[in-house]
């Protein structure tokens, strides 16, 4: 019959296969641990972060889903220790401890066996002279140079944002990689682990501190998001009520603010990430809101994390720029690197609420994460460069309270021009004084339990990760000739514009026809996207532009704007 020690002399073990056969192997995960080649496959077993300090998991086998929250650099150790005696110049071989840093124990005698002269002694009355053979028992060693070393890395995972509940403390745990693993990921990656969870013991001020941690011996990242293959054939339509219904099921609860939830959909969706000679391109477009207090920004930055994949919330009062970026934290004699909020959103979205509030430093620190992707810093003589591919959406509200239409955006948001020109729309929500508007408001919030969603939380979150993974839709001249004639005529009205509106509105035209579930870029996608940055550059160039922003658009109004462009 196949013993357990011979079932696990294999490099890579079905752990599945494993407790099937031996449910009492937990005896043996010691000694798992110490082997450097082996590896997991078929792990059954998930826990949660919290739920390895609430169950006694240690020497057990775990899987755990987490973001990295730390790093450190990558370093070299033997757990396998060489020591010689002083004595008899045996070499003893030991393990080093896992739960003492890898470390050798303190009390260690040699354990050769010399022949040592047996001394006279005149009290017994047996006077026996001659040698006998004994344990050296020297505790008298030298350390020999390790021969055989090892790569290794420690890393420190918590609970991911989305599963992190309000009022708690996100839980965390150290991990250690070794071997092949060291390097694979980095600060704000999406991470599963799986391995042997194991204590540490450290005296502190003569008080025993216990830790647990992992000996990691499977991981794989979670970067990038799973293409959801359970939609609904009802909603791959291209037609504009198909539009208009995914549009009002997202925040129903908000009154007349259509083009707002358009362009943070659109925000969402986000264009193409195009790549050349190594230069890329982003794909992620930034939105920004300016409005006055109670015109429901904070209400489109919580619903835009709820229905987009990985998501993370920060408000601007308290921020600090370490929070935002990342930053160097010593422990012990090692540095390691802790990600912020936009290195924890790779590839997914960040909603920065009250921007007018971070500091200067903090705003000037981002500034490389929106237009570039990445965030750099060099301290205690280590430069690192870590991806922030997010979309940002930010809100704040005028300087004064109240937006000054005689006023620049400037003055009102007090952002400086390039950060400004970052954000690919910006919106401005007023809080109008009118009655008829105030009724239409009354009326929607009293019948607001009477509202039907066309498509519930759930479809309308599969809907936008499936087409933003789905459709990587291509542009015809002709649209690029529009695109063209009306980037040179708001350079020509105004000097705030810069060249990184043309790419603005590349990369919303391919949202719009993403929402749409085109592959191809049309005229309705270009008219919609220039009838937008009109609603906030105020050029004048068309004023009937407001009528494509409404449900109630028709295909005659898009073919008279698109024949009005083409003729600029």
């Amino acid at each position: 019959m196949e013993t357990i020690k011979e079932f696990c002399s294999q490099e890579t073990i079905d752990l599945t296969e494993l407790l099937d056969k031996f449910p009492d192997s937990s005896e043996y995960i010691d000694d798992l641990s110490f082997q450097q080649t082996l590896r997991f496959v078929n792990i059954p077993i998930c826990f949660k972060l919290n739920k390895i300090a609430e169950i006694n998991q240690t020497h057990k086998i775990v899987l755990i889903k987490g973001t990295v929250i730390r790093a450190g650099i990558a370093k070299s150790m033997s757990k396998v220790l060489s020591y010689r005696c002083k004595e008899c110049k045996f070499v003893t071989e030991v393990q080093s401890s896992s739960s003492n840093y890898f470390m050798a124990e303190n009390q260690m005698k040699c354990q050769n066996i010399v022949i040592k002269q047996q001394k006279y002694n005149p009290f017994f009355k047996q006077k026996i002279q001659g040698f006998k053979k004994q344990k050296c028992n020297s505790t008298a060693f030298e350390k020999l140079e390790d021969s055989k070393l090892i790569d290794y890395q420690e890393i420190k995972i918590q609970d991911t944002y989305t599963t992190i509940e309000p009022g708690t403390i996100s839980n965390s745990i150290r991990v250690m990689l070794e071997g092949e693993f060291v390097s694979s990921c980095n600060s704000g990656d999406d991470v599963i682990i799986g391995g042997i969870v194991t204590q540490r013991w450290k005296m502190i001020k003569q008080i025993p501190q216990i830790t647990l941690w992992i000996d990691c011996k499977y991981l794989r990242l979670q970067n990038q998001l799973k293409l959801l293959q359970n939609i609904d054939d009802d909603l791959l339509n291209s037609t504009f009520q198909h539009r208009n219904q995914v549009i009002n099921s997202f925040i129903p609860e908000l009154c007349n603010q259509w083009q707002v939830k358009l362009g943070t959909l659109l925000s969402l969706i986000g264009g193409v990430t195009k790549s050349n000679n190594g230069i890329t391109v982003r794909g992620d477009s930034h939105l920004l809101l300016i409005g006055e207090p109670g015109t429901g920004k904070s209400t489109f930055l919580r619903n835009a994390c709820t229905i987009s994949e990985k998501s993370i919330y920060v408000n601007g009062i308290g921020t600090t720029q370490a929070g935002l970026t990342l930053s160097f934290v010593k422990e012990g004699s090692d540095w390691m690197i802790e990600a912020g909020a936009l290195v924890m959103a790779d590839q997914g979205l960040c909603c920065i609420d009250e921007f007018n509030l971070l500091n200067q430093q903090s705003q000037q620190s981002i500034l490389e994460a929106l237009e570039q992707q990445t965030i750099s810093s060099s301290k205690a003589g280590i430069s690192t460069k870590l991806n922030a591919r997010t979309t940002i959406i930010a809100a704040c509200n005028p300087v004064e309270q109240v937006y000054n239409s005689k006023l620049s955006i400037q003055y009102n948001s007090g952002l400086s021009t390039p950060l400004l020109s970052r954000f690919d729309q910006i919106y401005i929500l007023k809080d109008q004084h009118d009655f008829e508007l105030d009724k239409q408001l009354c009326d929607h919030i009293f019948n607001l339990n009477n509202h039907k969603q066309n498509y519930t939380l759930k479809q309308l979150k599969q809907y936008i990760i499936y087409v933003k993974n789905t459709f990587q839709p291509i542009m015809n001249e002709d649209c690029q000739q529009v695109i063209q004639k009306y980037f040179t005529f708001i350079r020509q009205s105004t000097e705030q514009v810069t060249a990184r509106k043309l790419e603005s509105l590349i990369r919303l035209s391919e949202a719009h026809a993403r929402l749409c579930s085109k592959r191809f870029i049309d005229e309705f996608d270009v008219v919609t996207v220039i009838a937008l940055i009109e609603s906030t550059q105020f050029t004048g160039i068309y004023p009937e532009f407001q009528d494509c922003l409404t449900e109630s658009v028709t295909v005659d109004k898009i073919q008279e704007m698109w024949n009005h462009l083409k003729n600029i």
